[in-house]
């Protein structure tokens, strides 16, 4: 893990496996987020909470690309949330490192081996979107790829808006049938009219 001290105040707070020290101390330039200080052991111990139960993947959110680190990413990320949304939130080497800092100082549990095996899925498997999809002129093969919707989604996208016309808002696209509203809303922010 590489840190860099940047000034002696450092605040620390109690994760589940280790102390992570945030603020103006050090800058955590690794995902693997587990750091001390000298204050370490002035620091209040923070109250574990019961551990969350594992929200199971749904629809296109439940398909993670292959690879080591995946099971990683599951086990861990899943306690509390789909860890499948990073297909639709792809972002850089260090988005990701913010994001799974972000993440330890809220409770998530893992080793730094562990952190840094999610990491590295996820900047192989889930970069960030270049561009906004034109969700009226791309292709299912598109869609799919890009936004991490099923084969069978795009396609119904694809075939509403043939049979219906052009979509002018997220709430057209919501009415594709059998489209969960969740998916669309997750990825609106990649998506064009």
């Amino acid at each position: 893990m590489n840190v860099k001290h940047l000034s002696t105040r450092n605040y620390t707070i109690a994760a589940a496996a280790g102390l992570l020290t945030l603020g103006l101390g050090p800058t955590i330039t690794s995902s693997a987020v587990l750091a001390s200080s000298s204050q370490t052991s002035q620091a209040a111990p923070v109250q574990s909470q019961a551990p969350a139960t594992p929200q199971k993947p749904v629809g296109p959110l439940a398909r993670l690309p292959d690879g080591h680190g995946k099971d990683t990413l599951v086990r861990v990320c899943g306690k509390c949330h789909s860890p499948a949304i990073v297909i639709a939130n792809g972002q850089d080497r260090d988005g990701w490192e913010a994001t799974i800092t972000k993440m330890a100082g809220l409770g998530a549990s893992a080793s730094d081996e562990e952190f840094t095996e999610i990491l590295d899925f996820l900047v192989k498997n889930c970069p960030p979107i270049a561009a906004k999809i034109n969700m009226n002129k791309a292709t299912a093969a598109e869609i799919e790829s890009q936004l991490g919707f099923t084969a069978k989604q795009a396609e119904d996208i694809v075939a509403y808006r043939q049979k219906n016309g052009d979509f002018k808002t997220l709430d057209d696209l919501k009415k594709v049938p059998e489209m969960n509203p969740t998916d669309i809303d997750t990825r609106k922010n990649h998506m064009s009219f």
